[in-house]
């Protein structure tokens, strides 16, 4: 039956059986009022609505194709709006089909992926095949959200100061310590030969007046010549 119906919709395109453009459709689908938005695993209640009365008595082919594909049977109410069994003798799962009054319902309850495309219904009456406007159901594009802009760290500056000896630099760990440990490292770079030339200086200075003292101790203590009559001193008088 599926096969069957699939030829005879492509073979009535084929041949332009539809009516022309500007003669009235007799059949349209539409989404009944009281049916609920299209969305995942909501009940979709379609409505086959035929405005020729010699058609609503033949019965309604419901058929669905999905983009390019090609279309599928799903089920057949009769005139007496009971849902004839598939070839497995058993309804077609999450489908319900009614007739009330002239025109016929369909009904995808639990709407799944699956079951996106157009929707037909089909009337064969005295030989021909009569099609309906076709109705689109496609699921809700997903709302994509923007990521987050990404937080971007500040790089550590590696500019160093004038008056800063080389190898003593800031970093950005330090800046925020407080104010009297945070040149830690500069202090030693400039203290520590400052202390070192001082104490080389006072042990100059303790030198230089060490041996300064002992000269002053050592120097000569000769006793002075006595005045003679050339300046020498006098021999004794044994002598003589």
């Amino acid at each position: 039956m599926a096969r069957f119906v699939s030829l005879l919709f492509f073979l009535s395109l084929s041949l332009c059986c539809c009516r022309s453009q500007g003669q009235k459709r007799k059949m349209s689908v539409r989404l009944h009022r009281g049916s609920s938005p299209l969305s995942l695993r909501a009940n979709v209640e379609l409505e086959c609505v035929i405005s020729d009365h010699s058609l609503s008595d033949s019965g309604v082919s419901w058929v669905r194709q999905y983009r390019d594909s090609a279309p599928q049977f799903i089920l057949f109410v009769t005139s007496l709006g009971r849902v004839a069994a598939t070839e497995n003798g058993k309804p077609p799962e999450r489908f319900q089909a009614k007739k009330e009054s002239s025109n016929y319902r369909l009904t995808v309850t639990s709407f799944q992926e699956q079951d996106q495309g157009n929707y037909y219904c089909i009337v064969n009456h005295n030989q021909r095949l009569h099609f309906s406007s076709g109705i689109p159901l496609h699921l809700p594009a997903p709302a994509t959200t923007a990521a987050p802009p990404k937080a971007t760290t500040p790089q550590p500056s590696t500019i160093t100061r004038s008056g800063e000896l080389g190898g003593c630099k800031h970093s950005p760990n330090t800046e925020k310590a407080p104010k009297e440990g945070m040149d830690l490292s500069c202090n030693i770079y400039i203290w520590v030969p400052l202390a070192s030339t001082c104490l080389l200086l006072f042990i100059a200075l303790l030198a230089t007046i060490t041996v300064c003292q002992t000269t002053r101790r050592r120097r000569c203590k000769c006793k002075r010549p006595m005045p003679g009559s050339n300046g020498k001193p006098s021999l004794p008088n044994r002598y003589v």
